[in-house]
């Protein structure tokens, strides 16, 4: 390899960087959002797949946005669902409300504003599972040798 041809792959390689360090962002992201639906399913907190939809990259309620603009790359990942919050760090119900709705015959509650039953919810206190905790712990033990892995993958695909 000639002076020109090594210079010629530097500047490709440096074009390339900020769509490299963007490629490896998002498969962070999206290594963080699968352990916080394995820990959603592991816990068994929820049957709807609402929660889970909510953690996955364009799902109804998902938070990704991504911010390359100033001299750091943030990746924001999470769910904007009001009750994953209450899931994961707890609640308490102050006082008394009626909810609507029914029963259906495998004791599963619909909620149905336009039903004429329902049942009363009580005050009580709930402990929060700490689900995205435990899924966020997870993951950085293991995020070092990710990224490692994934900057690997990136450097050998932009030399080529």
């Amino acid at each position: 390899m000639d002076f020109r041809e090594f210079q010629k792959r530097i500047e490709k390689l440096n074009r390339n960087v900020p769509q490299a360090l963007e490629r490896i962002m998002y498969q962070l992201g999206e290594e963080l959002l699968n352990h916080v639906v394995d820990e959603i399913q592991r816990q068994d907190l929820i049957d709807t797949g609402g929660l889970w939809q909510s953690f996955t990259q364009g799902g109804e309620g998902n938070v990704w946005e991504f911010d390359a603009d100033r001299n750091t790359l943030t990746l924001e990942v999470g769910s904007n669902l009001p009750y994953s919050e209450y899931l994961n760090d707890g609640y308490t119900i102050d006082k008394s409300y009626f909810v609507p709705g029914y029963w259906n015959g495998v004791g599963k509650f619909i909620y149905d504003p336009d039903a004429k039953g329902g049942f009363m919810v009580r005050p009580r206190s709930f402990i929060g599972r700490k689900y995205f905790d435990i899924a966020l712990k997870d993951f950085q033990g293991g995020m070092q040798a990710l990224l490692q892995k994934l900057i690997q993958a990136e450097l050998e695909r932009m030399v080529k």
